[in-house]
């Protein structure tokens, strides 16, 4: 399979912007810009709205993540991205397609929409969404899927707002760290799953698409660990001027979980 890349650099964000522009102009001066491949985008992809709490009141540990969106021919940061994330709910299920989460035999969607939003990057290239950690579902190591759009305008409609227009530079996901999973995975309601969490080494997915190049690092924000609130920062590079080949491509469906699910 032929993926194209984009450059990945983690970042911890700091509130110091003196800070922040030292950190960027670092970036800025590396001579040539470090590679990962793209990863398919998976069944799921619904087109979402704009918004940055993508919760709807769901459950599970609190996740803040923030996505800084870099353009690889300058490594500058690029600006008026539209960044857009889905992925499934603490017990494996995804929006809009809760019956196919649940391993129905069937494409029949529904009109849920909740752990999916897009945002636009400020002057920094950066985008935020208040979401929680993700939960699992077989076949499947935990993560969250992301496309980045370019060049897309945006339209209000009765209140929501929408993307239009444009062309996607990027597609991937975002794993995590299995251990960090493990502690997750102790607490409600990820703890409903009757399921065998599948780890990052056991995903096919995550092992094409090098996926230990896009594990988002995490940081408690509170002194409680995973009782309080965590986040997590990731920076992606792109070439904006080209055209994801992985935009979509389903990848096939996982598979259903096992009876009793």
């Amino acid at each position: 399979m032929l993926f194209r890349s984009v450059f990945i650099v983690f970042l911890v964000i700091s509130t110091d912007s003196s800070e922040q522009e030292s950190i960027r102009r670092c970036v800025r001066a590396i001579g040539s810009c470090l590679l990962a491949p793209e990863s398919t985008e998976g069944p799921y992809y619904w087109n979402s709205t704009v918004r940055n709490d993508i919760t709807e009141g769901k459950a599970g540990v609190p996740f803040r993540l923030t996505v800084t969106v870099l353009d690889t021919a300058t490594c500058s940061p690029l600006s008026d991205a539209l960044v857009d994330i889905w992925h499934c709910d603490a017990e494996g299920i995804y929006s809009h397609y809760i019956a196919s989460s649940l391993g129905q035999n069937t494409r029949q969607t529904d009109n849920s929409t909740f752990f999916r939003g897009q945002q636009v990057t400020n002057k920094q290239g950066i985008a935020v969404f208040n979401t929680i950690y993700p939960g699992w579902y077989r076949g499947r190591a935990t993560h969250i899927h992301v496309k980045v759009h370019v060049d897309a305008s945006l339209t209000n409609i009765n209140g929501a707002i929408y993307a239009k227009g444009g062309h996607v530079s990027y597609t991937g996901q975002i794993f995590f760290n299995d251990t960090l999973t493990d502690e997750v995975a102790k607490r409600s309601p990820y703890t409903s799953h009757q399921i065998r969490r599948v780890r990052n080494n056991e995903d096919g997915i995550y092992s094409r698409s090098k996926g230990s190049t896009t594990i988002v690092p995490v940081q408690f924000l509170t002194a409680n660990g995973f009782n309080g609130a965590v986040k997590g920062d990731i920076t992606l590079g792109i070439n904006p001027n080209t055209v994801s080949t992985e935009s979509g491509r389903p990848g096939g469906r996982p598979p259903p979980p096992p009876p009793g699910r």
